[in-house]
């Protein structure tokens, strides 16, 4: 949520996050290595220029949700020091879905270029028409 005031009812204009992007970092995170929630929480949140966009419960929901769909294996990794952890890792469905979101980060990104330049050129010609130039007094 914005706490900058710049909505001005029309909704949060902060710009930077981008929303659902959790699934996609978290399959290139374990596509890496096999990781532990803990683990993966940690790179996450360095990630992340919001840290409550790393929310724990979230991320265990994702997890759980890409094992049943079978693109994600668990185990427990009951050894070293402390309590037993669950290990996961990614399955060859999971690099499937993860070269689905690459490409379709490819197309989103290609949009915005297209949006970006669109702008620029009407700002361009917006600035520089004499009409709308204001005269200072």
């Amino acid at each position: 949520m914005c706490d900058e005031g710049r909505g001005h009812g029309r909704g949060c204009r902060c710009g930077g996050q981008v929303r659902g992007f959790i699934q996609p970092r978290l399959l290139l995170l374990l596509a890496r290595k096999p990781t532990h929630g803990y683990e993966l929480m940690d790179a996450l949140r360095s990630v992340q220029s919001d840290e409550n966009q790393a929310d724990p419960g979230m991320l265990y929901r994702t997890l759980r949700q890409f094992e049943q769909d079978g693109q994600v294996t668990s185990s427990w990794d009951t050894e070293g020091r402390g309590p037993a952890r669950r290990v996961y890792q990614l399955t060859d469905a999971g690099y499937e879905y993860l070269e689905w979101w690459a490409a379709d980060i490819r197309k989103t990104r290609m949009r915005l270029d297209q949006f970006l330049a669109e702008y620029e050129s009407v700002v361009v010609t917006r600035t520089s028409s004499p009409s709308k130039k204001r005269k200072r007094g």
